[in-house]
């Protein structure tokens, strides 16, 4: 299963909504370019997702609304869902409607229509949310003949429509559990939005390129893990030139190994099972712990057919807008803003040119919103005058 595109209407936080387009929206020149992954003639996907903007414009909770909607889609109950805070807000009948659209078995394309509405018995101390109504439409990928049509439902009728007498289906869990129980799919995700601030090793695999070990750290001769059983394990670590060290909890590999080595093991480990069996892998700040350099590595692997081989997409979120200079399109990446509410606008509707470099115009102040304001700037200057009077 891959998502196309996801539209929402209603979150408190995105007053104008949400609209991210997995796919092409530019003229496809090259149909081998490394940076896409072919579904179908007319369809084409960006391999790797950007959103860059200044602090505080909404990076983090657009991933952390994409990451909702695909665990949504693999039958996790929303209230459940570890970011279905992005709901919160719902006032008496206030309602929140994703259209999600997404491919199966690259012969099918659906849309589903999800409502949902605070559930009648929530309290101060949690919020609870029920699935309003849902319709789900589906097309074959053959009868798409051009790009607008992909997104177009409007003559077609529902195939499935959630009446709420569903003597199985929780109100909290999507429709989307039948589909994926007749298709035997399931979308494979690594959301590592909130490891943003915790670097800490989060998991070990006991087989895994050594080679990665040296790239972080090529002081390093190796790193081992094995299972002794399911709450044990075994660590050694070898530096060159140096005697074994051996430990049994991953806590301790922080008293021998830099930041940026912890933040490379655990986002390099995900990214290897993602590209390996194909899903999606969700970075906040991804030059956290780690130089320009190394950022713009991993997301080279996304975009080079021999590695991914399977279509696998990273999204990312960055400050550093020399990372957009990796890309040859502009239809991949997404300008946040935080307004009286955070909007998302994709750079290609904004920047009608491919061939100047991205990080320029990002930094020139031409997008509008992407520096920080020199008003701002002026006052905190000030403010640190009158502080050291």
């Amino acid at each position: 299963m891959r998502i196309l595109k996801i539209k929402a209407n209603g979150l408190k936080l995105f007053p104008n909504g949400l609209e991210v387009d997995f796919t092409t929206t530019q003229r496809v020149r090259n149909d081998k370019s490394e940076m896409l992954h072919k579904i179908s003639p007319q369809i084409y996907q960006n391999n790797a997702i950007a959103f860059v903007g200044i602090n505080a414009s909404g990076k983090t909770t657009t991933l952390k609304v994409i990451s909702f909607v695909i665990q949504m889609l693999n039958n996790e109950p929303i209230s459940k869902i570890k970011n279905n805070n992005i709901l919160n807000g719902l006032i008496g009948k206030d309602k929140i409607v994703f259209d999600i659209y997404f491919s199966v078995l690259s012969d099918s394309v659906y849309k589903l229509k999800t409502t949902i509405i605070k559930n009648e018995f929530s309290d101060e101390l949690e919020n609870k949310f029920v699935i309003e109504s849902e319709q789900l439409w589906r097309k074959d990928v053959k009868s798409i003949k051009t790009k607008k049509s992909i997104f177009d439902f409007s003559n077609l009728k529902p195939i499935q429509i959630r009446k709420g007498d569903e003597e199985y289906l929780p109100d909290d869990v999507s429709i989307m559990i039948s589909l994926n129980k007749k298709n035997n799919t399931k979308i494979n995700i690594k959301d590592l939005v909130n490891w943003t601030n915790i670097n800490l090793i989060r998991m070990a695999l006991e087989e895994f390129p050594q080679e990665l070990i040296t790239f972080l750290d090529s002081s390093i001769e190796y790193l081992k893990f094995k299972k002794v059983d399911e709450n044990d394990i075994d660590i050694i670590l070898k530096f060159k030139g140096k005697e074994k060290i051996l430990m049994n909890s991953l806590l301790e590999m922080e008293n021998y190994l830099s930041s940026g080595t912890i933040k490379g093991i655990n986002v390099f480990i995900n990214a290897i099972i993602v590209l390996s069996q194909g899903g999606y892998l969700i970075i906040d700040e991804i030059e956290n712990h780690f130089n320009k350099e190394l950022a713009a590595t991993l997301i080279r692997f996304f975009m080079n057919h021999k590695v991914n081989k399977k279509g696998a997409v990273i999204l990312f979120s960055t400050h550093y807008p020399e990372l957009l200079d990796e890309f040859e399109r502009n239809d991949n990446i997404y300008i946040t803003r935080n307004n009286g509410g955070i909007s998302v606008g994709n750079l290609s509707k904004i920047l009608n040119r491919s061939d100047i470099k991205k990080s320029e115009v990002y930094q020139s102040g031409y997008l509008e919103g992407t520096v920080p304001v020199y008003e701002s700037f002026i006052e905190l200057k000030k403010a640190l005058i009158r502080f050291g009077e």
